[in-house]
């Protein structure tokens, strides 16, 4: 196992860096590139905060199954109806409102 505190330089550049590269996608004109980087970035913040976990010794589950990497990971909500573009919520600064527009 790593020395306790080992890394923490290196994350503390990593983790701004994944928030400074999520806050550069409201920049793209694709909305699909811009739904897929969204969840991307997500889906590595998770990774990475996991493997910092492990780092500084939480158990591992040996093989890691589908399950337990859902409860590793948070729900992600669909954004669209295929199911291929998800975005994580709070990360991604989604609200809940109507859809409707109101006259």
């Amino acid at each position: 196992m790593a020395a306790p505190g080992a890394f923490d330089k290196d994350f503390g550049y990593l983790m701004p860096f994944l928030d400074k590269v999520a806050a550069a996608t409201g920049d793209l004109a694709d909305p699909a590139a811009r739904e897929e980087l969204t969840r991307l970035l997500a889906e590595e913040k998770v990774r990475w905060q996991r493997i910092r976990d492990l780092l500084k010794g939480a158990s591992g589950s040996g093989s890691v199954s589908r399950a337990a990497a859902a409860s590793v990971a948070p729900a992600l909500a669909r954004s669209s109806a295929d199911g291929i573009n998800r975005v994580a919520p709070v990360m991604a600064g989604l609200t809940v409102g109507s859809l409707k527009q109101s006259r």
